[in-house]
């Protein structure tokens, strides 16, 4: 049986909407770590007195799922995380779908 591996980059607000919405089509397990990005996309620059200014590098507090299930299930999880984690906003997050080569158990 091949598998999948998702990897959702989700907002911290989002993250119970997820865990339920998960939850109701199955998902039992995942791991979860918290995570921090930087962006520089509103980034103002500028000097005052004569000091280079950079004060919109936000450091954004995330969640990443990692979930790994049969290929067979993976666009139900893959649609199911996407439709709980929108808000129609920028910077909702990103979804990546990988192979599993291989599994071994403990």
């Amino acid at each position: 049986m091949k598998f999948k591996r998702i990897q959702a980059v989700i907002r911290v607000s989002k993250f119970e909407d997820v865990r339920k919405s998960l939850h109701s089509i199955g998902i039992e397990y995942f791991t979860y770590h918290e995570v921090k990005g930087v962006s520089f996309q509103n980034e103002k620059k500028g000097t005052y007195r004569g000091i280079a200014l950079n004060d919109a590098a936000a450091v954004i507090s995330k969640y990443l799922l990692e979930i790994i299930v049969p290929e067979i299930d993976s666009a139900d999880v893959v649609h199911c995380i996407k439709n709980s984690s929108q808000t129609s906003e920028a910077g909702d997050g990103k979804i990546y779908v990988s192979d599993i080569e291989s599994s071994i158990r403990i």
